[in-house]
């Protein structure tokens, strides 16, 4: 799969005009995208550019002018709605170049213009670099990933690099991997273009790889990035792999060329440990829709369910939170002390609430502000931030004390009084009512400059500077009716009637410009001089006012302080959701440990109770994984609510790990470094594998990756093959993970005849979904219960699902027939033919077991007795192995 190319070809710019010529050198610097190239209101693409645009936004597609004797193709879009069609070309894989005219045609009366305007392009856009509020979703993040893959031949010994930056934010991290676990940081990250060896991208990714990226040599790289943040050498930044190296500065690079040489605000990398996060792969993301459904919404996604974030930022953190959680235990209850304390204090989150749903989104907008795109709006959201953050102090401030969790101390002090001067000049400098671009003039507040106030003087009071000047020349000149007048071509003049011209041509202050048989017109050097200024008055009020807002941008966007009140205020609003989230009581803060424990109270599916609503409840279970019965095998027919229990259970360990509450009345879990889920059944014909092939991929998967602190919830697994090889590989694979691996296991079949495997896996406990047969028809309690299910139940949800009644009986039938024949002793499965011989080992220590009579043993005997099992035990060890 590859991103959507530019149709047709670009001819030869030989024989082009001087503006053809233009257009064909910057196509030359980005011929890999659409060119936008300034032509006075529109941006107009020419030639492939042109056809592809036209046939991807739907728009008219003509043709401008000749090259080369041949109409050339061209459509455009208006520069005041370009936006829109940047957004939707984006969305369709598209990177757009724009090229800007970087010179002012030239005004009436000055030297006529030769040749072409200059242009240049400004803006490389592309998936990953977007900026601009209308092309960005609000509460997500847009990522831009940088991948360094060794060559094959060294890949199983080399570690590969990843850096992933988000330039509207400015936030920057790295990681060091294994080839292996690159599709599993894709599926966290979910990034929006990706800078890497296409060859070394799965799919679906590979469609967001950009074209032609050429990997930076690792001494180059360490130079650039030492450089980049100003320091002498790359040690100074963290402790850096090679790889991480090099792909943070190919990442870098790549921002710069997108920012056509200007480099936004980027905060230093940060270095991202593996082992600091629960590890998911990508079926497993899949399987439980954590972020987003696989839809692409986030409808019906546990994000969704848990969301009661009051901004884009917390929302951003919230979603940071789900795709990642930690396996650092000390992070975890740090924040759950968080949001229990301010569920604690009385009213507290009410009072949050409306603060942090009135404080703008600081960190986008200081993304725009650092790349040049800023708006009035933006400098106001750091002002609005800033009086937010006194706001919520003053709020927190008697609160805290010495009990205080120390996140919400950390708040505090990380909010309170860290930009105060910034805050006191935009409170000066910004007017009240503020304009959409600063081109419009009016975002710098009246008073603040006083040659802003003059020129916006000359240019608003012009009227009455005039009027006072015609009244003044007309009693100096004795002459009533004089009038001020504008001309066309002479600017402000002295315009009376011919009868007093004689006199006023005797002044020597007055020139002459222009007579009549009825008119003559004069001027003086006051006049000319109020004439350019009033012209000049607009110009100079807009570049003034343009320098001003440049002076504030500038300051507003070094300030250290402000990248960090983002990112507290969206961990205060993800800490209020939460609060809220467990106000009602049927939320819980799980006690979280460094051992196996897995203890679980009635325990809801968060995503599928959000959907029933009020109206319906949702039946609660337990689920208990003690480290002596930690596999659970789950029997039971289709639509009893299996698949619900697995993901349930997956869903709680995710919300635990991220710091969050949960849905159930008690837990207690131990910290999950794996957590592998596997419910509902996909294929991928694409690359040509079946639903079964899919299966046994990503059992595979668990059977290598799965250890002792690993959760593993499946389902079905075999069914996708022939009875006897379906038991066959659910019985083996039950069997590793109860004996060898050690995981914490739910297993869901519909193998029922696993269950006789309690008797020799003595960690293996049945479980079933409780149903009830009542007048014929089946019930479906959807409760889990200890014991083993009697059968699947299968005709009743054919029925159910609306098999033709006659099907149906017949299916009744038959099914009665089968079972008959069963019972009469036909074939058996061969786990429980009786031909097939016992475990010895199992049987000899059960037996010497039996044997014991512990009241008649002496202490002696008792001690001999101990030992003598102990042997066995070792025995029947290495007999199974």
């Amino acid at each position: 799969m590859t991103s959507p190319s530019i149709t047709g070809t670009i001819p030869s710019s030989e024989g082009a005009t001087p503006a053809m010529a233009q257009w064909f050198a910057l196509k030359a610097q980005e011929p890999d995208a659409l060119l936008f190239f300034r032509m006075g209101d529109f941006y107009e693409l020419f030639f492939a550019d042109a056809e592809t645009a036209a046939m991807a936004l739907d728009i008219s597609l003509t043709t401008r002018g000749k090259h080369n004797e041949e109409p050339i193709p061209m459509c455009g879009v208006p520069v005041a709605a370009a936006p829109a069609y940047l957004a939707r070309l984006i969305r369709r894989g598209f990177r757009v170049a724009v090229a800007e005219q970087t010179e002012q045609a030239r005004k009436p009366g000055e030297p006529a213009q030769k040749g072409p305007l200059s242009r240049a392009i400004v803006r490389l856009v592309t998936a990953g670099t977007l900026t601009e509020e209308e092309l960005l979703e609000a509460g997500r993040q847009n990522l831009l990933l940088a991948l360094i893959t060794p060559a094959r031949k060294t890949r199983a010994a080399s570690e590969c690099g990843a850096a992933w930056i988000d330039i509207s934010t400015g936030s920057f991290e790295t990681a060091a991997l294994s080839h292996d676990q690159i599709e599993e940081l894709l599926a966290r990250l979910d990034p929006s273009e990706i800078l890497a060896d296409p060859a070394h991208v799965p799919d679906p990714f590979s469609v967001r790889v950009a074209p032609n990226v050429v990997l930076p040599a690792l001494e180059p790289a360490r130079s650039r990035m030492a450089q980049e943040f100003g320091v002498a050498q790359i040690a100074i930044l963290g402790d850096f792999t090679d790889g991480e190296i090099r792909a943070a500065a190919l990442a870098l690079d790549y921002v710069r060329r997108s920012q056509a040489g200007a480099m936004p605000r980027i905060a230093r990398p940060l270095r991202r440990g593996e082992s600091e996060t629960l590890g998911l792969d990508p079926a497993t993301r899949a399987s439980l829709d954590l972020v987003s459904a696989r839809d692409g919404t986030t409808t019906h996604t546990l994000f969704a369910a848990v969301d009661r974030c009051a901004s884009a930022a917390g929302q951003r953190a919230l979603a940071q939170w789900i795709a990642a959680p930690s396996t650092d235990l000390g992070l975890i209850q740090s924040r759950q002390q968080g949001w229990q304390w301010l569920i604690a204090q009385s009213g507290l989150i009410d009072t949050l609430t409306p603060i942090l749903r009135r404080a703008p989104d600081l960190a986008r907008a200081l993304g725009r502000l650092s790349t040049g795109r800023g708006l009035p709006r933006d400098l106001a959201a750091t002002r609005d931030t800033l009086r937010a953050a006194d706001a919520l102090c003053s709020v927190l401030e008697p609160l805290c004390n010495a009990t205080t969790p120390p996140i919400v101390r950390q708040l505090f002090a990380g909010l309170y009084g860290r930009a105060d001067s910034l805050l006191e000049t935009l409170e000066k400098a910004l007017a009240e009512t503020l304009p959409a671009r600063i081109e419009d003039g009016g975002a710098i507040a009246t008073g603040y400059d006083a040659d802003l106030d003059r020129y916006r003087g000359l240019r608003d009071d012009s009227k009455r500077t005039l009027a006072a000047l015609q009244q003044r020349y007309a009693e100096q000149f004795n002459v009533a009716t004089l009038k001020i007048r504008h001309h066309a071509q002479l600017g402000y003049i002295i315009e009376t009637s011919a009868l007093h011209a004689a006199k006023l041509r005797e002044r020597p202050e007055l020139s002459f410009r222009q007579g009549t048989a009825n008119l003559v017109r004069f001027t003086t050097d006051e006049l000319l001089e109020l004439d350019r200024a009033i012209l000049e008055a607009a110009d100079r009020a807009s570049a003034t006012e343009r320098q001003i807002f440049a002076r504030l941008v500038a300051e507003t966007i070094s300030h250290p302080a402000l990248p960090e009140l983002a990112e507290l205020f969206a961990l205060a609003d993800v800490l209020a959701s939460a609060a809220r989230l467990a106000q009602g009581g049927t939320w819980c803060s799980p006690e979280m440990t460094q051992d196996q424990a897995f203890e679980l109270k009635a325990c809801r599916h968060p995503v599928v109770e959000a959907a029933l609503g009020k109206a319906t409840r949702f039946i609660p279970n337990d689920c208990h994984l003690p480290p002596e019965q930690r596999v659970m095998l789950l029997t039971g027919p289709n639509m009893a609510g299996k698949s619900t229990f697995l993901r349930q259970t997956a869903l709680a360990v995710i919300l635990a790990q991220a710091g969050l509450p949960v849905p159930a009345a008690k837990a207690r879990i131990g910290i999950v470094d794996r957590l592998f889920s596997r419910v509902g059944a996909a294929d991928d014909l694409a690359r040509g594998r079946s639903t079964f092939m899919v299966e046994m991929t990503e059992t595979a998967a668990i059977l290598r990756q799965a250890g002792p602190r690993s959760l593993v919830v499946v389902d079905e697994i075999g069914r996708g093959t022939s009875t006897l090889d379906g038991l066959a590989i659910a019985w083996a694979t039950l069997e590793a993970l109860h004996s060898q691996l050690g995981s914490r296991t739910i297993f869901a079949t519909h193998f029922h005849e696993l269950c006789g495997l309690s008797d020799s896996m003595p960690r293996l406990t049945p479980f079933t979904m409780a149903v009830k047969e009542w007048k014929g028809d089946v019930i479906f309690q959807h409760e889990v219960r200890r014991g083993a299910a009697r059968k699947s139940w299968g005709v009743h949800v054919a029925q159910l699902a609306g098999v033709p009644m006659p099907v149906v009986q017949r299916a009744t039938r038959l099914l009665a027939a089968l079972e008959r024949d069963q019972s009469r002793g036909g074939p058996q499965l061969p786990l429980f033919d009786a031909s097939e011989p016992a475990p010895a080992p199992v049987d000899r220590l059960r037996d010497a077991l039996e044997a014991i009579d512990p009241d008649a043993l002496s202490p002696k005997a008792a001690l001999e007795t101990l030992y003598a099992l102990r042997k066995l035990a070792l025995e029947t060890k290495n007999d199974l192995t």
